[in-house]
């Protein structure tokens, strides 16, 4: 037996998608109201549908499908599949860990929001990545490691993983995420459609995946000084300075991407900047560095 569930503030591709993926499901759970009281920034979504309207969505999505709503009191009683399959965020990561949760369901986190990405942010300038390209298995397997962190991240624009290393071991992982939730952009629109990139970077609901990792070691009480810094795109300059005070001493990335100074306040930093040749065929795909 199988069971999708989900929490469905908004509809769009990325959802849809999701459902039409999963429409094979022998039933299909929808969060109900009362999660607000488990979760109370939910409550905060005033654009968000109300969890009947989600259903009569879902529904419409797709029609052969169990679709029902699930409270917190009836959640014991509701999973009863082998195999439960949930979106990749934070809300369902907390939700699995509830008491009512049955702890011996197979579960299969799933990447659910579409990743949009304008024009400029695809645009960069190469990175003068001090001669150093790695081609080891082991800064591959990090920097791979990045690029499934990035994939949990709900930003339509940029999705972007992070991960601090010291001697072969992972210290901390994190993902560019958004407060007070992941949907705040989605549900109260995103206050950077209306800037230019570098314009106002204070008016942004996002924490950067550099900032979240280095923030969270420090609520830690976790030293990363002298650790290295896995990327799955270049630090942007406030991140950059950020990785330059917390210690690190490497910084491994696999793209290209450099905004204003960013690369020069990690090489004034002491950083060392490391290309991650992520071919397999045994051609390079490092860019030519000045």
């Amino acid at each position: 037996m199988k069971q999708t569930i989900l929490y469905l503030p908004v509809v769009h591709a990325g959802y849809e998608a999701f459902l039409n993926r999963h429409a094979d499901s022998d039933e299909i759970l929808i969060l109900g109201r009362r999660f607000s009281d488990v979760f109370p920034e939910l409550a905060k979504e005033i654009r968000g549908l109300s969890p009947e309207r989600a259903v009569e969505h879902a529904r419409l999505i797709v029609p052969k499908a169990r679709v029902r709503l699930v409270e917190p009191a009836d959640l014991a009683d509701a999973v009863l599949a082998d195999l439960v399959v949930l979106p990749d965020e934070e809300i369902m990561h907390r939700l699995v860990e509830l008491p009512g949760f049955p702890d011996k369901t197979q579960l299969r986190f799933e990447s659910t929001f579409l990743r949009w990405d304008r024009e400029w942010s695809r645009a960069t300038k190469p990175v003068r990545f001090d001669h150093r390209i790695s081609r080891s298995s082991l800064d591959r397997r990090f920097m791979a490691r990045t690029e499934r962190e990035s994939r949990r991240s709900s930003d339509w624009w940029r999705q972007v993983g992070a991960v601090a290393v010291r001697d072969g071991q992972v210290l901390k992982v994190a993902h560019n995420h958004h407060h007070p939730t992941e949907y705040t952009p989605y549900i109260d629109g995103d206050p950077r459609n209306d800037f230019r990139r570098g314009v106002r970077p204070d008016l942004s609901t996002a924490i950067h995946a550099e900032a979240s990792l280095v923030a969270t070691a420090a609520r830690e009480g976790l030293s990363l000084a002298s650790s290295d810094l896995y990327v799955s795109t270049f630090p942007c300059p406030a991140c950059a300075r950020l990785v330059a005070e917390a210690g690190f001493q490497k910084c491994f990335f696999a793209g290209p991407y450099s905004m204003l100074d960013g690369e020069e306040v990690l090489r004034s930093g002491g950083v060392e900047l490391i290309w991650v040749d992520m071919a397999l065929d045994g051609t390079s795909s490092a860019p030519e560095p000045k």
